[in-house]
């Protein structure tokens, strides 16, 4: 098992702000265990620094874990990262979302689903993944990077970048998206691959939205429990996208949040 996530409730310091990430490793633990104890760090550090844009402070967050990972000596080993910020600004709760890889971040809005990571997943196989990749002295065989990773965007794999390459053919560079919350925003799914090669995104919400039919008719009235009943719900509906995947027969491990804004 090779998975990692975060959640941190009133991050930096805000009540009604939170950070959540999944991280998906691959070639042991090490990278997943740096990231999952460093990366938000080096987030709130950046945002401290440069407050007022988080795109930017993801950006150089990743960069600077990376970096220092492979300074601590962890070379072999990498992990994808999608991370989520959501956070008030202004008269709005914004979630930025920013991702390596394809764990993969999807909210249900009105019942339909929209995906907060990019489409390509970073696939090496992606056109535009694929052109970075070979323009950056790469290669793509296999349907991989150098013939060794799926992926073309990662943590760690540093036997892939520099300076054991002239170039950087995996990129830490992270894709970002923000998206201010509205009225039918109902939840966010972050899940690592494992969930979703065996099921689409809009599978996933008609799941979840099936589910919780299903659990409301059974939960007493919420009155003053209402917190700890979503929690509860929570937990439930993570547990049972990842028994469906598995009962999907996906080969790889599955790790899910369930997010309600």
């Amino acid at each position: 098992m090779e998975d990692g996530f975060v959640f941190v409730d009133c991050f930096a310091d805000k009540h009604n702000s939170a950070y959540f990430a999944i991280y998906d490793g691959h070639g042991g633990r090490a990278c997943v265990d740096y990231v999952t104890q460093y990366l938000h760090e080096n987030l709130l550090i950046e945002m401290q620094m440069v407050p007022n844009n988080v795109p930017d402070a993801f950006v150089r967050a990743f960069a600077s874990t990376d970096t220092n990972m492979q300074r601590s000596g962890i070379n072999t080993s990498g992990c994808t990262a999608c991370c989520c910020l959501l956070q008030e600004e202004q008269a709005s709760r914004t979630i930025y979302t920013a991702h390596v890889g394809d764990a993969r971040a999807v909210i249900c809005r009105g019942g339909l689903a929209v995906r907060l990571t990019s489409m390509s997943d970073h696939k090496a196989t992606h056109q535009d993944e694929a052109r970075r990749v070979i323009e950056n002295g790469g290669s793509i065989f296999n349907d991989r990077v150098n013939g060794m990773l799926a992926i073309a965007r990662a943590l760690g794999d540093h036997q892939l970048k520099v300076p054991a390459l002239p170039m950087d053919v995996v990129s830490n560079v992270p894709d970002i998206t923000s998206t201010e919350l509205t009225d039918q925003d109902m939840f966010v799914i972050v899940a690592c691959d494992g969930l979703w090669d065996v099921m689409d995104d809009q599978e996933s919400v008609n799941l979840v939205l099936e589910s919780i039919r299903e659990l409301m008719a059974l939960l007493p009235n919420t009155g003053s429990n209402g917190h700890a009943h979503r929690r509860s719900m929570a937990e439930v509906l993570a547990r049972m996208l990842v028994e469906e995947a598995l009962a999907r027969g996906t080969s790889d491990n599955v790790s899910c949040f369930m997010i309600f804004p």
